[in-house]
């Protein structure tokens, strides 16, 4: 799934050259731009196009290989990048004008032929994880070399959202390589990679969308958190985020380090098995999350500000799957308060008076989670017979999940396209609905009315109703319990002062927006 190779030590030592708190002009300066080196939490899923996972950290270190058609600023404004601009033929027809003044890796030109073939690549793959971004999409036209065409079966409002996410590979490469080496038109190129250690980029000198500042950057794996905190403060690693509260002062103490709060749109839920029948949790009998009132009688049991405050979270109570900073999002939904009472009335109403047996699971590697899972388990047990099932690997957590034989499960969600269309088309769609279950729908979710509502979110080509019918669906979902919202993650990025850099709420950390004092 993951394949990296190895770095020398005298790129180590360039790391710790750049890893100082200097603040001085000249020599200094041009050491500055040499290397940076960030911290990461887990290797990504793979490189584009073989990536086997949607998640941030994936894209992050991909988008800096690769560039979209078009991007997202920091607060989510979409802005052209290899496509030059766009118009609508029609409601079904969206024509892309691309830069001819792009190159690859390896000095091939890049054309509408790359598009349409990482398009097609992607749509005719059906278990390659973006393929989902492009099930509206019918068909991908070459006008000439650089116009294309994409023809979609109904209005899609969010084709430029969901393309944000899409990189564009290289046809002629990719057709003639037999290894799984990136190649792409970003603003660096991969030079190598060491497995579950460090990946190393370089900057792609024939950049044509503006030449980065620093030379060279090195991910480093570090899986823990005082681990990487600590290289921050050794000056091993520059950029740390997700820095946990408990260890804020700390490094603020460290002369020349700054840290920066961002909002960012990642929801962190509970989700549960929804189905009735034939529950992998409880076999042979009826499964009592299937009930409104369960879920309900759990959410009323969940006091999620006791959580966010013992464990020194830096985030803000949720009240739904999307976040203020996301296009869909309802203020007039509120959380359910604490309240063991009202959760033991539902309990008894649904006639589980003595409660029920619940296996909450969590990946091992996972500190904080595992923290947060342990304090959720605390509560539910005032009213249920719930346990914690520490799963070895974060691989075999996501297996089990996949597979849906995951009863409660507690996962963030960050939605990329900036968009509440995709909660709709990712998590809450049904098997009901025309195109199949959400890709994400772990639990077998299923709601009429929100399969209903899907399609016109999904249709309406017109924003101020699309924000209506997603208001009105979100009410829907959180009315039924569609999930357990916990917290918005405030989150905590640590770099050197001597640094010029806004972080994007998104997370994706694109180091041609850094540049040097």
């Amino acid at each position: 799934m993951k394949k990296l190779i190895g770095l020398s030590i005298g790129f180590l030592l360039l790391t710790v050259l750049f890893s100082g708190c200097i603040n001085q002009a000249g020599k200094e300066t041009q050491k500055q731009s040499e290397v940076l080196s960030i911290g990461i939490w887990s290797e990504p899923h793979g490189f584009f196009p073989w990536i086997d996972s949607y998640d941030v950290g994936t894209l992050s270190i991909n988008f800096n290989m690769f560039n979209p058609l078009v991007e997202f600023d920091s607060s989510f404004k979409l802005f052209p990048k290899l496509a030059k601009s766009w118009n609508n033929p029609d409601n079904c027809t969206w024509r892309f004008f691309l830069r001819d003044d792009v190159k690859f890796h390896n000095g091939y030109n890049f054309t509408a032929y790359d598009v349409k073939y990482t398009m097609d690549l992607i749509k005719n793959n059906k278990t390659h994880v973006l393929r989902d971004l492009l099930t509206e999409v019918k068909e991908v036209n070459v006008i000439d070399d650089y116009t294309v065409e994409f023809v979609t079966y109904q209005p899609f409002p969010i084709l430029l959202n969901k393309l944000t996410n899409i990189p564009i590979a290289s046809k002629k490469y990719q057709e003639e390589t037999t290894e799984k080496w990136p190649i792409g038109t970003g603003a660096y190129k991969l030079q190598e990679n060491v497995s579950n250690d460090h990946i190393t980029l370089v900057r792609f000198d024939e950049y044509t969308m503006g030449k980065p500042v620093i030379n060279k950057v090195i991910y480093k794996i570090i899986p823990k958190s005082e681990d990487m905190k600590n290289a921050l403060i050794a000056k091993q690693i520059d950029i740390m985020d997700g820095v946990p509260e408990m260890y804020v002062d700390e490094i603020l103490n460290c002369s020349g380090i700054t840290i920066k709060k961002i909002s960012n749109p990642t929801v962190w839920y509970l989700g549960f098995d929804f189905r009735e029948n034939n529950s992998s949790g409880f076999p042979g009998t009826k499964n009592p999350l299937s009930d409104v009132r369960v879920r309900k009688a759990l959410y009323y049991a969940i006091d999620v500000d006791t959580i966010i405050k013992i464990l020194g979270l830096p985030a803000e109570p949720a009240s739904q799957f999307l976040s203020p900073l996301i296009f869909g999002y309802n203020p007039t939904i509120k959380r359910l308060p604490y309240d063991l009472n009202l959760s033991r009335q539902l309990l008894r109403d649904a006639g589980y008076e003595n409660g029920f047996n619940l296996t909450l699971d969590c990946p091992e590697n996972s500190v904080m989670q595992q923290k947060i899972s342990k304090e959720i388990v605390r509560q539910l047990s005032q009213i249920i017979n719930i346990s914690i099932n520490i799963l070895s690997t974060e691989e075999e957590f996501y297996t089990k999940l996949y597979a849906g034989n995951c009863s409660i499960y507690f996962l963030g969600w960050v939605p990329a396209t900036g968009d509440g269309g995709e909660i709709f088309d990712y998590l809450l769609r049904s098997e009901n609905h025309p195109l199949g279950r959400g890709s994400y729908n772990f639990g077998n979710y299923s709601n009429r009315t929100i399969d209903e509502l899907t399609s016109e979110v999904s249709y309406t080509m017109n924003q101020k109703t699309r924000m209506s019918l997603m208001r009105d669906g979100f009410k829907v979902a959180m009315d039924d319990v569609a999930c357990i919202p916990l917290y918005i993650s405030v989150v905590n990025i640590a770099f050197p002062e001597y640094l010029e850099w806004s972080p994007r709420s998104d997370l994706c950390i694109l180091v041609e927006e850094i540049t040097v004092k």
